[in-house]
């Protein structure tokens, strides 16, 4: 066995049993009809794995196309590119909510689809930011683009954090992955047609000296939503350790946020020292924390199946206080040029948080596979087909 699951937590691979909630109305009448349907065009030979990965790839590809178009998040794309954008989006969301109906269909629900799900689900969490960045031309010149990938990445850590407490995942009425994957369909194909600045940077009204826009407009809406998306998962936590009778496990559950605070308290402090960071290596960063937070919420997810402690300690966290050492070290000590030594620094941060995110999960897929006599993106052991 791995680090990451001791022959002790292994077997509880075995009593794995998915909950879930889903409180969204939009879900109950318009999607999962819907998903049902769309499920039955993958043949029952697919692992429900490789429709989870074959979802992602359509962000993978609309990011590719950022990064020849529009490297710098600051100018207008061909409209076609927008277009596949609103596609990627809206694609991702079948995609991956069939991924777990397929596995029921085929007979391979298990541990194993669960944790890929969400390993996906965070990689993709950041890919879409560099993805609405673009659209959006939130540009490098403040620090804005960071600002929303912490709106996305506090959404996903605190739902991530409310499963592990609560064992079961909770969807509130408005979440990102069903309304906010559909607002942001819509506002792509909307910015195809009408441009970035009608649908972005068009001037409502003024507040004083300042002006709204609605690019300000969007992003309150958003904020607001985090906001109870947070009270929601906060709330959900703390009245299911009271119903059963775990009130002394509140506090525990508590410490579990600081992790995520002090991890972003330690970017802050690094942009404040470097401010040319959010500048010059704003793409690089945003995967640097991406990768990071993916391996947080792949060790939260494996704590879950395989009952351990919540993971408070993870060494890709402590990236940006060692990125800030190594630059002082590096100009101060040994004279190295400063923009050598953040261009190492950057780069090297961002090799190390993904090359320890791939080893976890290489590593746990060999772990859980071995362990459950399975394969991860082929059906090894297959079962009668059952209809939902």
């Amino acid at each position: 066995m791995s680090i990451w699951i001791p022959q002790s937590s292994i077997g509880h691979l075995r009593e794995y049993k998915y909950q879930s909630e889903d409180r969204s109305l939009t879900t109950k009448y318009i999607l999962k009809p819907f998903w049902v349907k769309f499920e039955r065009i993958f043949p029952t030979w697919m692992a429900p794995n490789m429709v989870t990965l074959l979802g992602l790839l359509f962000i993978v590809v609309s990011d590719l196309l950022v990064m020849y178009f529009d490297p710098y998040y600051n100018k207008e794309s061909p409209q076609w590119v927008y277009f596949y954008h609103a596609i990627a989006v809206f694609m991702y969301q079948p995609f991956d909510a069939c991924d777990g109906i397929h596995a029921r269909r085929t007979g391979q629900s298990g541990p194993l689809g669960e944790l890929f799900d969400h390993c996906c689900d965070s990689m993709n969490t950041t890919l879409m930011v560099i993805q609405f960045s673009s659209v959006a031309n939130l540009t490098t010149e403040t620090p804005f683009i960071f600002i929303v990938q912490f709106a996305a990445l506090a959404n996903f850590y605190l739902s991530t954090w409310e499963e592990f407490h609560t064992h079961k995942l909770f969807l509130s009425e408005v979440s990102g992955p069903v309304e906010g994957l559909i607002m942001l369909s819509i506002c792509y194909i909307l910015t195809g047609i009408f441009g970035v600045e009608e649908i972005f940077h068009t001037e409502l009204f003024y507040i004083g000296d300042i002006v709204i826009t609605t690019s300000f407009i969007s992003s309150l809406i958003g904020m607001l939503v985090m906001s109870f998306n947070i009270y929601s998962a906060r709330r959900n936590v703390i009245q299911t350790l009271k119903n059963e009778k775990r009130e002394h496990e509140i506090d525990y559950a508590m410490k579990g946020l600081v992790t995520f605070i002090s991890y972003y308290l330690m970017i802050v402090c690094l942009f404040i020292m470097y401010p040319t960071i959010w500048k010059d290596y704003t793409t690089t960063m945003l995967l640097t924390i991406g990768s990071c937070m993916s391996f947080t919420v792949g060790r939260i997810i494996t704590g879950h199946l395989t009952k351990q402690e919540f993971p408070f300690v993870n060494f890709p966290m402590l990236v940006p206080l060692t990125q800030s050492i190594a630059i002082e070290l590096l100009t101060k000590v040994f004279d190295v040029e400063f923009d050598v030594a953040m261009q190492f620094t950057m780069y090297s941060g961002l090799g190390a948080s993904l090359l320890i995110y791939g080893m976890f999960v290489t590593e746990i897929i060999y772990d859980i596979t071995t362990y459950l006599d399975i394969w991860a993106l082929t059906i090894k052991h297959p079962k009668p087909v059952k209809d939902e």
